[in-house]
């Protein structure tokens, strides 16, 4: 007999993935030839903190480490770094947040976008001390912005679209953890 609750974790398990390889392949569609003065927001990091913050077991660190290794790949940047940076920040999230817990959105959002600064300027730390070409402090200091601009947004999007909110007293599942 299938458990109901792995299977919903499953399921979700899949949409993150499939949410994720979508957001990859929009950002290498060229939709433009000319360069961007802008650079946009980095969705990854908002859709993977977003759901570590409301429901951990949905995204496992597995999965969070394969996502952003296709995306280093893609994206031709420095494979492996970025993922191993923002797994730390993730992990810290997940410690952070309790998923049983309302943290009020605003909350949420400031504690993504202060460790979302934390590991831009980690990244560029490292990308300075070995020497590997990095976007200037103003790009850099666009990306968070923008990226705190998407953050609302991709909150709302995944509360209402997908519907990943955070865990009810009827989401536990006997062994007291989350489904």
């Amino acid at each position: 007999m299938v458990d109901p609750a792995a299977t919903r974790r499953v399921m979700f398990r899949g949409l993150f993935f499939a949410l994720c390889a979508c957001i990859i392949f929009i950002n290498m569609l060229p939709l433009t030839t000319e360069p961007r003065r802008v650079p946009g927001p980095d969705l990854l990091f908002c859709v993977t903190a977003i759901w570590i913050m409301r429901r951990p077991r949905w995204a496992p660190v597995g999965l969070i480490v394969l996502v952003h290794l296709i995306a280093d790949l893609f994206f031709l940047r420095a494979v492996g770094l970025w993922p191993a940076i923002s797994l730390l920040g993730y992990e810290y999230l997940r410690r952070k947040s309790t998923a049983t817990i309302e943290i009020p959105p605003l909350v949420e959002f400031g504690m993504a976008m202060i460790l979302f600064v934390g590991l831009v300027a980690l990244n560029a730390a490292v990308h300075l001390l070995f020497g590997i070409p990095h976007p200037s402090f103003g790009a850099s200091a666009l990306h968070v912005i923008m990226t705190a601009v998407a953050y609302p947004l991709v909150m709302a999007f995944s509360v209402y679209v997908t519907r990943v909110r955070r865990a009810r007293p009827s989401d536990f599942d006997g062994s007291g953890l989350i489904s």
